[in-house]
């Protein structure tokens, strides 16, 4: 009778466990990461009973988590895609706002600046007329100089969502360091999984992912290694966790925040590799829109300057003096890298607006080279720099010499102090020009109406001539911009500005697209992950009854031994 009384209690004990498994479960229906677990019942091994086997009941041999790697890893792969996406469609979407609300006044102010030039070319002795053209200059100036305001703005508020983006991984990672150790000294004192730890460590391990693309990698001791860069930079490897940095770009006068990581014992910046999660998106938005949108605003700035100077430039003003430059030109300056080693803090290094030869017309030909770039210098041993695009790396340029003209823009170095082979220098003259747009004319006598003199070559006309206003007011029309394959622009400067607000447009647009597919990826396979590991409350209901229905016939069995003991005793003192 012994053999079924230890039936009978293994059997208890066993539907003991699964019952409490099973409350678990309950109990965790609105746990975040929690997967369902299951006590995995299984016979014991049977007994040699003379020329048979005689079964020796069962036994939980553990309780298991109902997961799959694979869905993990979908799930962690959609749900860092989703993340991007949707901060990249949060922030752009600002800045779709700004560009739309201010788009109709950046027309109209441009547009009125050149309707009061036509004006002007219309009486060119009215000094209302002339009062009009300053203050339509001013106003447009005050209108860009807003506009620029809000996009510094929102770099700084990118910075500070950068900074707050990596302190959020770097805090994910510690967790998931701290549970590695646990889970690693769970499983080496105990056969049996620490299936909770697990399940906060999933958790962990998916909030990571929602700030940054990771890939994990899992050991048979337990604990599991993080890497993000598509798995070519560790974060956790063997437990050892390397956290990640955010701090100024080498070239610190950039302001501009940038992530790093330690790899191979040196910092390293891998802005440009994170391409999943929050922060992902955060650096893409920068990158592709919020940077290119501020370079394409200064192109159409660095035009409307350029043109405007020098085609004031050819006329004369009411006093017969030569008309100079009417807005402030262009002059940006270069900063250091960090790491150079000659003194030039780059100060000394101007990109400005030089065409050569100093004609009107070769103005107009270099306006249309203008590219929204940033160019990075490198000063070469010999004195000549190469020039890369600072966003691509991609090669642009070798001069021969200290002062070189590069896509409309001259740039010279002549003036530099000290410079080592390999130092490094940024110049962003389109977002230069956005600080600097002023009207330079303060008097409105000085405003060159006046053409040449086709009598007198190298005079001015008379006083009522309006030849070069006339001019002035035609820029609003003409094709300066975007020079196409053939050399020709393709784009007037109204036009350029469309443009951008365009390609701002149409980011936003893309974003939504791809938002709204890997939102419906996401959610597939977080479907598919709660079908099979999250808890299904009827279905838990059903197990209850079943195992304690198995609970209350163990009972039973060892009741029976009992009184199946109790009577053989009474027989053998009877």
């Amino acid at each position: 009778m012994a053999d079924i009384l230890g039936i009978g209690s293994l059997a208890s004990m066993s539907y003991k466990k699964a019952i409490e498994v099973t409350s678990h479960n309950v109990a965790n229906v609105g746990t975040d990461g929690y997967h369902r677990q299951r006590a995995e019942i299984v016979s014991n091994a049977p007994q040699v009973a003379g020329n048979g086997f005689l079964g020796g009941g069962s036994r939980v041999d553990s309780v298991t988590r109902v997961y799959e790697d694979y869905i993990q890893n979908q799930l962690i792969s959609a749900n860092t895609l989703n993340e991007r996406y949707d901060q990249q469609l949060k922030l752009s979407k600002q800045i779709e706002g700004v560009v739309a609300s201010n788009d109709q006044g950046v027309q109209q102010f441009m547009q009125r600046f050149f309707d009061s030039m036509q004006n002007l070319a219309n009486d060119p002795t009215s000094n209302t007329n002339r009062r009009l053209v300053l203050n339509e200059s001013t106003n447009l100036e005050s209108h860009i100089g807003n506009l620029s305001s809000i996009l510094d703005d929102n770099k700084q508020e990118t910075n500070n969502q950068i900074k707050d983006t990596v302190e959020k991984i770097n805090q994910n990672l510690q967790t998931i360091q701290k549970i590695n150790t646990q889970v690693a000294r769970a499983l080496a004192s105990s056969q049996q999984p620490p299936n909770d730890l697990l399940d906060k460590r999933e958790k962990a391990i998916k909030d990571l992912s929602t700030n940054l693309d990771i890939k994990p990698f899992r050991h048979k001791d337990g604990t599991i290694d993080i890497h993000t860069a598509n798995g070519r930079i560790p974060l956790i490897s063997d437990n050892t966790l390397t956290p990640l940095s955010a701090h100024f770009s080498d070239f610190t006068n950039e302001g501009r925040i940038e992530v790093f990581a330690n790899i191979g014992g040196q910092e390293k910046k891998i802005s440009d590799q994170i391409v999943g999660g929050q922060l992902g998106g955060i650096l893409d938005f920068r990158k592709t829109m919020s940077d290119k949108a501020q370079n394409e605003l200064g192109v159409s700035i660095n035009g409307l300057v350029a043109a405007v100077n020098w085609q004031h430039k050819q006329g004369w003003d009411i006093n017969g003096n030569p008309g100079g430059d009417f807005f402030v030109p262009l002059d940006a300056q270069a900063v250091k890298d960090k790491n150079n080693t000659g003194t030039e803090d780059g100060s000394n290094i101007h990109v400005t607006f030089s065409p050569t030869p100093a004609t009107v017309n070769q103005a107009f030909t270099e306006i249309g080279k203008f590219q929204a770039r940033e160019y990075e210098l490198k000063y070469n041993a010999g004195g000549t720099f190469t020039v890369y695009d600072h966003k691509s790396g991609q090669q642009l340029y070798t001069s021969t010499g200290s002062t070189f003209d590069l896509e409309g823009l001259h740039f010279d170095a002549s003036s530099a102090s000290s410079m080592n082979d390999g130092d490094r220098f940024l110049v962003k003259p389109h977002q230069a020009i956005l600080e600097q747009f002023k009207t330079q004319i303060t008097n409105p006598d000085e405003i060159a109406t006046r053409g040449e003199d086709p009598n007198n070559p190298g005079n001015p006309a008379g006083v009522g001539d309006n030849v070069n206003i006339a001019n002035l007011a035609s820029l609003a029309d003409k094709s300066l911009l975007y020079a196409d394959g053939t050399g020709n622009p393709s784009e007037t400067l109204l036009g350029g500005y469309s443009k951008m607000a365009v390609n701002v447009g149409m980011y936003v647009q893309g974003t939504q697209v791809q938002y709204n597919a890997q939102k419906s990826v996401l959610q597939q396979i977080t479907q598919r992950s709660e079908s099979l590991s999250g808890v299904n409350l009827d279905e838990e209901a059903a197990n209850l009854m079943r195992f304690q229905q198995a609970y209350q016939a163990s009972a039973k069995i060892i009741q029976t031994s009992q009184s199946m003991f109790a009577t053989i005793l009474g027989a053998l003192r009877g």
